[in-house]
């Protein structure tokens, strides 16, 4: 089996997202276990394994350790003191390929020490490694330290074969139009004069002031119709944002909140957004629901300022 089994190369796939309090409960209902077989520390796998490995650690009150597994040469080292004991929990956050967490178990028990290996999760129709201790997930998942691993540059380097780089995971920006860029024009106009409306908008301004963002990684994602794309393109090119990738809302998507709203979700997620601003408070709130993994934030050009949105929905 190899990385291209990664499903993460699926950039249809929407993934489960596994917060900070879910994966601490995941951990918590793993670690009976690992009480039983009385380790003397626990080992974190660098980088995703650290934060797993810290809960674990902390619940168990045993000493925490590090160690990287450099992909390329197959190498396992310690970061910084190697760990007390000879009984070691080795935590790494998921076994997608099983790969990391095989190699860095053999290195250990190649130290002499014996190792119990504990994965939040892992994937049974991939892993050629399954943990001892883990909960079976077939369905894409990501870690909030994980966000940067599903952007273009990170799926382009997964698709290679290799693993993640820090290098190619800087975040990726999805980004509203109206009310972002700039104001948006009244309903009551559009309800009057559709045509009026769209002559008004397309001659405003932009706002003074946008929110932070890479234009190199960074894709405009509008509930503007498809048959609005030429003007929007021209209109982003007049002031200077014509390098901005644009996708607008397929006509067969309705226009109403919550389509628009999942609409721009999982654009984004087929992108590799890591983060998405958007003007409309509501729609906020709506994408963050549909897609947890993206930082969802409220932009206000009145204030210049924008505020990060957390939100679980009621299920229908």
């Amino acid at each position: 089996m190899t990385q291209r089994e990664w499903k993460g190369l699926d950039t249809g796939r929407m993934p489960v997202f596994l917060g900070y309090d879910q994966t601490e409960r995941m951990i918590a209902a793993l670690l009976d276990q690992a009480v039983r077989w009385q380790p003397d520390s626990v080992v974190g796998i660098a980088r995703g394994g650290l934060v797993p490995a810290t809960m674990a650690a902390g619940i168990l009150a045993l000493p925490l350790a590090m160690v990287s597994f450099e992909r390329a040469g197959g190498a396992t080292q310690w970061i910084g003191a190697p760990a007390s004991g000879g009984r070691i929990l080795l935590v790494d956050d998921g076994c997608s390929t099983g790969r990391t967490m095989d190699a860095v178990r053999a290195a250990l028990i190649g130290e002499g020490r014996e190792c119990l290996t504990l994965a939040v999760v892992h994937d049974p129709e991939v892993t050629r490694y399954v943990p001892d201790l883990s909960h079976a997930m077939s369905a894409l998942w990501r870690f909030p330290w994980e966000r940067g691993e599903a952007t273009p540059a990170g799926r382009a380097l997964r698709a290679t074969g290799a693993g993640p780089d820090r290098a190619t995971e800087l975040p990726f920006y999805g980004l509203d139009l109206d009310g972002v860029f700039l104001p948006d024009v009244p309903d009551a106009v559009y309800h009057a004069d559709i045509a009026e409306a769209v002559r008004r908008r397309h001659g405003l301004e932009p706002f003074p002031s946008l929110p932070m963002f890479a234009p190199e990684r960074s894709v405009v994602i509008t509930g503007r119709p498809d048959s609005d794309r030429d003007r929007t393109e021209a209109w982003l090119a007049r002031w200077g944002h014509g390098a901005l990738p644009l996708e607008c809302r397929p006509i067969h998507i309705p226009h109403n909140p919550d389509a628009v709203a999942r609409f721009k979700a999982e654009t984004a997620t087929r992108w590799g957004c890591t983060h998405f601003v958007e003007s409309d408070a509501e729609q906020a709130l709506r994408i963050a629901a549909h897609a947890p993994h993206l930082v969802v934030s409220w932009w206000s050009a009145t204030d210049a300022r924008a505020w990060l949105i957390g939100v679980a929905a009621q299920p229908l």
